[in-house]
């Protein structure tokens, strides 16, 4: 019984932990992260990702954070079963979105991204699972 209550214990700090720091730097109450499953307060915006997301480490094992950006549809692409929704361009950082279906978006059309988050190269990060919206007016 000891045991399995230390392992239990183990693994929360082991989620939370990565969480906890990124709280620690005011991103979850004011920026474009938040935790699993919530939505971030403000998306960033493509010139402003490669800042963003520069001392964001990709959360490990079952860990995750959520992000969200916005910017001009780079990418639109359907395989029959997942959508690829790309946005922002070099020099900024891309964002690939992750997704069930195109909602008949088109490359150029203005897109908010929110999934969750991981980091695959210093400017490139993919949202998967993800969903797209237009902002609203």
């Amino acid at each position: 019984m000891r045991q399995t209550g230390f392992s239990v214990l183990l693994t929360l700090t082991a989620i939370t932990t990565p969480i906890q720091a990124i709280w620690a730097q005011g991103r979850l109450d004011e920026g474009p992260f938040a935790p699993a499953e919530m939505i971030p307060e403000s998306p960033a915006r493509c010139p402003e990702i490669k800042d963003v997301i520069r001392d964001v480490p990709t959360p490990s094992g079952l860990d995750r954070i959520d992000f969200s950006a916005a910017g001009a549809l780079s990418l639109v692409h359907f395989d029959g079963v997942l959508a690829y929704m790309g946005i922002c361009a070099e020099p900024d950082a891309k964002v690939l979105c992750v997704t069930y279906s195109t909602n008949d978006l088109k490359v150029g059309e203005t897109v908010i991204v929110t999934g969750s988050y991981r980091k695959m190269a210093e400017n490139f990060v993919v949202l998967d699972p993800c969903l797209t919206r237009r902002p609203e007016p």
